[in-house]
This record gives C-alpha cells, sequence and structure tokens, in this order.
C-alpha cells in the first residue's frame, strides 16, 4: 500500500509535466522500479543540498525524521510518500514522548522507516533487533513498545515478551502492517503444499528477505531473484511445485513477468495463449463480432458478400488500428509490460501490421470504396492524438463510423442495441485498462484513463455507472421483444469480469485480457439465439 502510493505519487508529478523530479533517497529497495523511474528523468538524493531549488522531492514510504522533512520543505516543492501506516507508528511515538514515556522500536537500526520513527522520540527512543540490544536500556521510565511495519510477527511477539518480562511498566502496540502479515501467513501455507519457493524482491529489501528467511525455516528450497532471467531454468524444471511469492516493494508487473516467464517454458498451451494476448489479435474480433450481432437481430439481412466484406474489413482494419497504435506507444509498455514491448520489436509484427492494411484495403474496396476513406482518417488521427487519451478513443469513433455505413437498416430496436454494443466496447476498453494500471507500472498519456489522472478510484466508478447502464437497457428492450432481456447476460458477464478485477490477481495478465472478449461473446450468442427462436 505506501510503496505503491509513493511509486504513484511520482508517476502523477511526471505525468503533469512536474520538473526536476527528485526522491530523497532510494524511492524503493527494488531495483527494476529504480530503473524505470531513472528512465522517466527521476533521480535519488541523498542531502538536502543535492537538488536543484523549487524541484519536486518526494519523501519515501518509510518516512524521514521531522528535522529533515523541515529542511526539504524550505528547499523543494515536497511530495510525501510516507505509507500512512508510517505516519501512524510516527505518531504514536511522537505521543508516547509527549507523555513522558520512553520508545522501543522492535526493528532493524539501519532501517530507513526505524531511523524516521526515532526522529519522533526526541532523544527517547531505543532500538531492539535482539535480546542483547534489551541489555543497553535503562528501566526508569515507563515504555511504549512498537514495531517496524515490516517487522516479523513472531519475532516482534517473542521480543515483545521479553520486554514486558524485563520491565514494569510497558505499553505493547503491534504496528505490523496487515499486508506484512498476511504476506508472511501467506508464505508459510504455500510452503505446505510446495517443494521450492520463487522469493521476487530487492535483495536489499527487508520485508522481502523476511519472506525467504521464513520459507528457508520451513526447509524449502530458495531462489530469491530480481528478475525472471535470475531464475534456474533447468533446476526449476525438475521440481514437482514451485510457489512464487514477493515482497511488498515489489511491483505487480515484475511478478506478472516472472510468473510469464516460468509457465511459459513449461506449458505450450500457455505460450499460445500468451501470443495471443500479447498481439492482441483477440481485440480484433470485438468490432466485427458486435456487427454481426447488431446485423443477426435484423431477420430480414440475408448476410451476403456485401455484408461479408464489411465485417471482414472491420476486422482487418481494427487489426491494422491496433498495430499501429502499438507500435507507436511501444516504448512505454517496458514500464507496465515488457513481455509486449519484445513482442512489438519483432518482425513478425510488421508482417502482421502490413497484411491487415492491405487486406482490409481489398475487403473495403469489395464492400464500397467510399468506406477506403476511414483507412486514411484514422491512421491519422492516431498519429495526430499521439501524446493524447484521445487515441484510446480512436477504437470507439472507428465503431461508431461502422454503424453509420449501416444507416439503411436503421431502426428503433436496432438504434438501442447499437448503444448497448458501444457501450460494452468502451466498459471492455476500460477494463482492459485497468488491468494494465494494476501493473503498478507507469501507463503512456495515450489510455483513457489518462483522462481521470489515472484514478483508479474514478475509473472503477465510471464501470460501475456503465454496469448499470448495460443492465437497464435490456429492459428497455424488453419493450420491443421479450426475448432481448437475454442480453442481460452479456452485462452479467461484465459484471463477473469487474469482480474480477477488484480482487487485483497477479501473475494472470494473460487470462485477464482475454476473459474480456467473453461479454462480446456472450452477445454474440444471445443475437444469434434470438434469430434462430424468436
Amino acid at each position: 500500500m505506501g510503496v505503491r502510493r509513493a511509486v504513484n505519487l511520482v508517476f502523477r508529478a511526471v505525468n503533469q509535466g512536474l520538473s526536476p523530479i527528485y526522491t530523497y533517497g532510494p524511492l524503493i529497495h527494488n531495483p527494476q522500479t529504480l530503473e524505470l523511474l531513472s528512465k522517466l528523468g527521476v533521480r535519488a538524493i541523498k542531502s538536502p543540498d543535492e537538488g536543484e531549488v523549487n524541484g519536486v522531492c518526494v519523501i519515501r514510504a518509510h518516512g524521514i525524521p521531522p528535522q529533515e522533512k523541515k529542511i526539504l520543505e524550505s528547499r523543494y516543492k515536497l511530495l510525501d510518500g510516507t505509507c500512512p501506516r508510517v505516519l501512524k507508528v510516527q505518531a504514536l511515538a511522537a505521543k508516547a514522548v509527549k507523555e513522558g514515556k520512553s520508545v522501543i522500536i522492535i526493528g532493524d537500526k539501519d532501517h530507513a522507516e526505524v531511523k524516521g520513527i526515532l526522529g519522533y522520540c526526541q532523544g527517547k527512543g531505543y532500538v531492539v533487533s535482539s535480546l542483547q540490544d534489551l541489555n543497553e536500556i535503562p528501566g526508569s521510565t515507563p515504555f511504549v513498545v512498537l514495531s517496524q511495519t515490516t517487522q516479523d510477527e513472531e519475532v516482534f511477539k517473542f521480543l515483545a515478551e521479553e520486554i514486558k518480562e524485563r520491565f514494569r511498566d510497558v505499553e505493547i502496540i503491534n504496528t505490523i502492517c496487515n499486508a506484512t502479515e498476511v504476506r508472511q501467513a501467506g508464505v508459510r501455507k504455500l510452503c505446505e503444499s510446495t517443494s521450492a519457493i520463487v522469493v521476487v524482491g530487492g535483495k536489499f529489501s527487508a520485508n522481502t528477505k523476511r519472506l525467504a528467511q521464513i520459507a528457508e525455516s520451513q526447509g524449502k528450497r530458495v531462489y530469491f531473484v530480481e528478475r525472471p532471467e535470475e531464475i534456474p531454468l533447468e533446476e526449476i524444471k525438475k521440481i514437482d511445485s514451485v510457489g512464487i511469492t514477493a515482497g511488498a516493494s515489489t511491483p505487480n508487473w515484475l511478478i506478472n513477468s516472472v510468473v510469464d516467464y516460468l509457465k511459459r517454458y513449461t506449458s505450450k498451451t500457455y505460450t499460445i495463449l500468451r501470443t495471443i494476448a500479447i498481439s492482441q489479435i483477440y481485440a480484433s474480433f470485438f468490432i466485427p463480432i458486435l456487427l454481426l450481432s447488431l446485423l443477426l437481430t435484423k431477420k430480414s439481412i440475408n448476410l451476403d458478400f456485401t455484408y461479408i466484406s464489411f465485417l471482414l474489413f472491420s476486422f482487418f482494419f481494427s487489426a491494422s488500428l491496433i498495430f499501429l497504435t502499438n507500435y507507436l506507444n511501444r516504448s512505454s509498455f517496458i514500464f507496465f509490460y515488457p513481455e509486449k514491448e519484445t513482442f512489438y520489436n519483432t518482425r513478425h509484427f510488421k508482417f502482421l501490421l502490413a497484411i491487415s492494411f492491405i487486406l482490409s484495403i481489398i475487403f473495403g474496396f469489395l464492400y464500397t470504396p467510399r468506406i477506403l476513406s476511414l483507412v486514411i482518417i484514422y491512421p491519422l488521427l492516431i498519429f495526430i492524438f499521439k501524446q493524447s487519451p484521445m487515441q484510446g478513443g480512436v477504437e470507439l469513433l472507428f465503431y461508431i463510423s461502422l454503424l453509420l455505413y449501416l444507416y439503411p437498416i436503421w431502426d428503433d430496436q436496432f438504434l438501442l442495441l447499437s448503444f448497448y454494443t458501444l457501450l460494452l466496447l468502451c466498459f471492455i476498453k476500460l477494463y482492459l485498462e485497468m488491468v494494465y494500471l494494476q501493473t503498478d507500472g507507469f501507463l503512456p498519456k495515450t489510455f483513457l484513463l489518462g483522462l481521470f489522472d489515472f484514478d483508479e478510484k474514478k475509473a472503477k466508478k465510471l464501470l460501475k455507472i456503465l454496469l448499470i447502464v448495460l443492465f437497464i437497457l435490456p429492459i428497455c428492450l424488453a419493450l420491443f421483444s421479450l426475448g432481448n432481456l437475454l442480453f442481460l447476460l452479456s452485462a452479467l458477464s461484465c459484471l463477473i469480469l469487474y469482480q474480477t478485477l477488484l480482487k487485483r490477481k497477479l501473475g494472470q495478465i494473460v487470462y485477464l485480457k482475454l476473459l474480456s472478449f467473453i461479454p462480446i461473446f456472450v452477445f454474440f450468442l444471445v443475437s444469434l439465439f434470438l434469430r434462430v427462436v424468436f
């Protein structure tokens, strides 16, 4: 929570065009994220006078002593990325000192978080890492015992009990972060069903090292890696079951990369699904299937060669737009989905782009030469909106244009269904962007989410509104035919997608992306059923 919040503060500052941007010390104990921030022009400083005056300085999640904070405030525009849980510990320490008590912090003496908390103790703070440290604490005053938020739960309980036995007036407050407890409990449970554990995270991250120590204490073989390439594949292949865990400072995109690395070398089925997901070829079917579904609702229409040409044009040109957009944004993928960046720098992609573009021209001409104007307009729009969230909406505009070509067959029901499919497409577009947002990476400005400043709460509100409308419209469509109530199934599948999104499943990005096809496929099945049965 705290680390993600601090990183997002930096990302927001970058998106706002603020410069120069500094972090007071390394923002995170993860070399990949630090490398990412460096590429974005963010620099870590060790002392307050190191950066330019009036620059932006971000305090990392561990927090800093109040004295240092005052110095930074006088020199920079300060963004406080201190974890809310750490702020709570700092406040508890300050309160204890104000009440005339001394503070004992169970944690690592050299950890930045502990140093920051000590700054609030006004010389009345003591750090305990082992039983030996207790001998250096005078026992004349009442004590408040706090913990480093990433401390091992069992170590804290053991040392807290020892403190309680040695000193008379002791108040113990367990300030270990719940996320830390969950991760530690999770790795213990994981050890029960696996032969080895892969721990993903920075080698200097205290909480990540503890996860590795816990796994080792359970007698498991542990692979502590900072990047996927460090995993010994040949050795891993000989192991029956492997568990994966990660530290609090490990970004989700790195966890996804590790899972992807393991799966693509151990599962052929996954490799096929991965290629489909990364290339986004599945998304090329969205528009043609929705158009086909709409045509199926018009029983008076026979799907002759003209309409088939129209649908094939929509497929191949959708693919062209997707490939072109991804190609122009390929350098940004390294910040949230490195595997995709690798694919879009290969010759396979260029071949797919060329073929899809040529075939879209052929089938567009066979449908009507007039539609070829779209082949010129939409690539131009993609270039015009190269640095704008509007680029993310080009696919929606293209769909609206194709609906206009179906004007001769419009009626009230068809218009309402068309609006329904447009909302369905909007929902899926936002859902896919939310999947990327949950990677903890830096998303490009060309995402529709950029309109909401990449605020996850705002995006979820919009998804909820779309869901409500998607459930209401089939009821309105029932005025034309009761069978239209079956389109509620499509809305229901969107609700399932939304619920899946809320679970923030890690290492499942390939499956989460492919699931976006379900609402559209359900809409098609309902349309086909209504044409045959009603």
